[in-house]
């Protein structure tokens, strides 16, 4: 694992060599096992190296040869058919680093060499010839890159840290991204930008490319323009989808010291990483570490009756059915959930989705460093990919006279010929009309007013009613129904938010000195899952039914065909009356400030404080979720100017 940063000027003149010792301080926690620096003309590239794998300890970044000069994070996956076609010597294969791999391919291929490249990676690669300046991120986002510039320099870095120590870069607040946040609005025309207004991402599947001519931004990755498989690869759907996603598990599993954990939840995605990951680590004398968040306070469970309060007994099931895992519950019980949002922006320098589940995630972190753990499994992605549940709709087979795809659909469902049809051709067919029936029912409300501590006027002034729904977003975390339309393609892809949630994952785990990795989101799957027709996805007349056939044996049937959903941090209604000065002193702070005045509904925010603390609800825990706390994270983060 590695972190990069660096300098690019293109204007004539050099990175000033303290402003990149600035940088490479503010990374210092991304690599405790050394690292290094370069310069020469009008570029300066810098690496800190953490050592997760046995062939890491032969890294050295940056990588310096007489025609390129390489820093990044690589961990690649199936390196031994990418060295078998680069034509490394069998016996090299083990040691060999995975950044002398990607010089090998960059000399091959060129910038083409993305499309080779399997696994997470973020790479930065000067061709000393052209002076031309390569910087490509994997295809899912599993890692992240952040940059800036103007018409004099490119600064870039795996931390916005390294950026916001730079003399000539702005720190300013993104108030379109900040209200995006709070209003859980996913706008794919701004993928790239961050919290601050003048710092860009770079998503994934894409390179940002800087020479004499410029800077800009080209996409290499097109999973869209994959063709749907005609017939099961190998005749055999099940079999095909195991495969691919058991050499996803497999290449994640490599670490040179220290046992793999899991992230283990009460439902398919995790517990399916388990039922694959377990049984490796067995053959090689190994055990899975599984970390399940679990309540601390105990009447949490019976709140919500639509969804699973406490997963700790369906996640214990899991780890038992499958064997070989030591199943951890974490109840954090001295958790701060106001310092847990400060300890994220931290690490982060920017507020997150996520922001209620903070305390839970950095203690299962904090308890996995204690342990000794390098490298952290996770199932993030599987919704939109191994456990996606398909559109179930059989308008497109009716459509195009496919009867015997009716005719199967029928026979293998067991709802009956009136269910089936009411379920996958009726409502299909009537989901426009019912997504505006229910515009029309808010009669001119905002769609976010339930759930959002934005401030009324900040929001009018950004248009923001409207631009949701020119991005056709409902504003209740769904898609208008168009299966043409790029925001359903994008979440069956499992890009949606894979901007910005690879990069966290990464950021986490350089903090706590490991590597998090989700074979969920391996572009093997995804491409897979992509390429699969829709009625794979359906078993016996239900969706994930790809996950659920394919696991059938391997998981508890509790698991594989749950009931309620799982919510972790149920209990944090009763953790927030816990501190509640905490809690007042930062709505105080934030009451104080113009800016979180002018952007957040305090009021809002602190009749969420009161209502919760009047008595613990289903309805106050939720406000509590949504206006609350990520209106305390958005806060918490506008302080800092």
């Amino acid at each position: 694992m590695a972190g990069l940063y660096g300098e690019l000027s293109l204007a004539p003149a050099s990175p000033a060599p303290a402003t990149l010792a600035a940088m490479e301080r503010a990374m210092a926690d991304w690599g405790p096992d050394g690292g290094g620096r370069w310069q020469e003309g009008p570029l300066a590239l810098g690496a800190r190296l953490l050592h997760i794998r046995p062939q890491d300890t032969q890294d050295c970044q940056p990588l310096i040869e007489s025609d390129l000069v390489l820093a990044g994070h690589i961990r690649l996956d199936d390196r031994d058919n990418l060295a078998r076609e680069l034509g490394v010597a069998r016996a090299a294969w083990p040691t060999l680093p995975d950044s002398r791999l990607v010089a090998l391919a960059w000399r091959r291929w060129g910038e083409a060499c993305a499309q080779h490249l399997y696994g997470d990676w973020v790479c930065a690669i000067w061709d000393r010839r052209r002076r031309r300046l390569w910087i490509g991120r994997d295809a899912a986002g599993n890692t992240g890159l952040y940059f800036w510039h103007d018409a004099r320099r490119l600064v870039f870095a795996t931390s916005i840290k390294a950026l916001l120590v730079h003399p000539a870069i702005p720190k300013r607040p993104d108030a379109d991204y900040l209200a995006r946040l709070l209003t859980v609005f996913h706008d794919p025309a701004r993928a790239d930008s961050t919290a601050y207004a003048d710092i860009r991402r770079l998503p994934g599947g894409c390179a940002l490319c800087a020479g004499p001519g410029g800077v800009a931004v080209e996409r290499w990755w097109y999973p869209e323009r994959l063709s749907e498989f005609a017939a099961a690869p190998g005749g055999d759907y099940l079999s095909a989808f195991r495969d691919v996603y058991g050499r996803a598990v497999q290449d994640r599993l490599c670490t040179a010291a220290g046992p793999v954990a899991l992230m283990l939840s009460a439902g398919l995605d995790s517990g399916s990483v388990a039922a694959l990951a377990a049984p490796r680590l067995a053959a090689r004398g190994e055990r899975l570490v599984a970390y399940t968040s679990v309540p601390h306070f105990g009447p949490a469970s019976a709140l919500w009756a639509s969804r699973l309060g406490d997963e700790g007994p369906l996640a214990r099931a899991t780890a038992e059915h499958i064997g070989n895992i030591e199943f951890i519950p974490i109840a954090a019980p001295r958790a701060d959930l106001v310092g847990a949002i400060e300890r994220m922006l931290e690490l982060h320098d920017q507020p997150q989705h996520g922001v209620a589940n903070a305390y839970w995630i950095l203690d299962i972190l904090a308890q996995a460093r204690q342990h000794g753990v390098r490298v952290l499994l996770t199932g993030q992605g599987g919704n939109a990919t191994v456990s996606w549940s398909g559109t179930g709709s059989l308008l497109p087979a009716l459509l195009g006279g496919r009867w015997g795809a009716l005719r199967a659909a029928l026979r293998d469902s067991p709802l009956g010929a009136g269910q089936l049809i009411k379920r996958r051709l009726v409502r299909p067919l009537l989901a426009p009309a019912r997504q505006a029936v229910q515009r029309i029912g808010r009669r001119g409300a905002v769609p976010w007013g339930q759930y959002s501590a934005i401030n009324p006027a900040f929001a009018a002034d950004l248009r923001l009613a409207r631009r949701m729904r020119a991005a056709r977003c409902n504003g209740d975390f769904s898609t208008l129904f168009d299966p043409r339309h790029p925001l359903l393609a994008q979440f069956r892809l499992g890009r949606r938010g894979s901007t910005t949630l690879g990069a966290a994952w990464m950021e986490n785990g350089a903090a706590h000195r490991l590597e998090v990795r989700d074979p969920t989101r391996d572009r093997r799957v995804i491409e897979f899952c992509w390429q699969t027709p829709d009625p794979v996805f359906w078993a016996q007349g239900r969706g994930r039914g790809l996950i659920r056939a394919g696991f059938s044996g391997d998981l508890p049937d509790a698991v594989l065909h749950p009931g309620p959903r799982g919510l972790q941090g149920a209990d944090v209604g009763y953790r927030l009356n816990q501190e509640r000065a905490a809690v007042g002193a930062a709505l105080a702070r934030l009451t104080a400030h113009p800016l979180a005045r002018a952007w957040l509904d305090l009021p809002k925010m602190h009749a969420a404080y009161q209502d919760l603390g009047q008595a613990v609800t289903r309805d106050t825990s939720r406000r509590a979720l949504t206006i609350l706390l990520r209106g305390l994270g958005v806060g918490l983060f506008l302080l800092r100017f």
